[in-house]
């Protein structure tokens, strides 16, 4: 897993030095590429499969229906009454519609491998074109949702490797103060957000242990996370602390 983890930040160190809209084209493509291969080598098989089950499941149980209509029907003329009731032709039609339409599913996705060239080709430039229309739009209309997630996205992949080699190379742990005199002192949060609880704060002469990890949040700002003499683990923004 963390080899796996590696390999993600050295490809994303790469990609990260292109404009943002370039990556966004690349992530699209594999996404949008990717999926178009499913349907077209994974889905026509398995959906061809589940049409031939189907047909299977249905003759089994129209049979024995169909055999008792045929029964009630020649009943009903041995009784002297003539015609098809409304109720045996619907369920007739019913059958006989769902057979068609599994029998049209399972012509299609024959006649699929004949064209295959062509669906390649067709369906290529067609996800190729989706990928451009989505990056375009993307880019002129960015939402809440988007930016969030793929801040978070650049986030984890930069700081998971961090972690990695923070535990790999077992630095020395550095000591930390303010960089300035604060009024109401410097606040350590339970968790690397403004909007974290406050679970302690430092005094101006205080001396914090860097614990070797950083996290940035949605708004770009930096934490770390550090230990106190009294042993309070939590997180302190990166803008209020220098090294001692």
């Amino acid at each position: 897993m963390e080899s796996i983890l590696n390999q993600l930040f050295w490809i994303w160190s790469l990609v990260s030095v292109l404009p943002e809209w370039l990556r966004i084209f690349l992530v699209l493509f594999l996404l949008i590429h990717i999926s178009r291969l499913i349907l077209l080598y994974i889905f026509p098989p398995f959906f061809t499969l589940l049409c031939r089950l189907l047909s299977v499941m249905l003759y089994l149980i129209s049979y024995p229906i169909m055999k008792l209509l045929a029964s009630v029907q020649r009943r009903r003329r041995e009784a002297g009454k003539a015609g098809l009731p409304v109720w045996m032709e619907f369920i007739e039609g019913m059958f006989s519609l769902f057979e068609k339409f599994l029998n049209k599913m399972i012509e299609l996705f024959s006649k699929r491998k004949r064209n295959k060239n062509r669906m390649k080709r067709w369906t290529f430039y067609s996800a190729t074109a989706l990928v451009i229309l989505l990056t375009a739009a993307i880019m002129n209309n960015p939402n809440e949702w988007y930016t969030q997630k793929w801040k978070k996205a650049e986030v984890w992949l930069n700081q998971d490797h961090v972690h990695i080699q923070a535990s790999k190379a077992s630095p020395v742990q550095k000591e930390l103060i303010l960089n300035k005199i604060y009024k109401d002192g410097g606040n350590i949060r339970e968790a690397p957000e403004l909007t974290s609880p406050r679970i302690y704060t430092i005094t101006t002469r205080e001396t914090l242990q860097f614990l070797n990890e950083e996290q940035v949040d949605s708004k770009g700002i930096k934490w770390l996370k550090v230990q106190t003499p009294s042993g309070v683990k939590g997180w302190i923004s990166s803008l209020i602390v220098r090294e001692k």
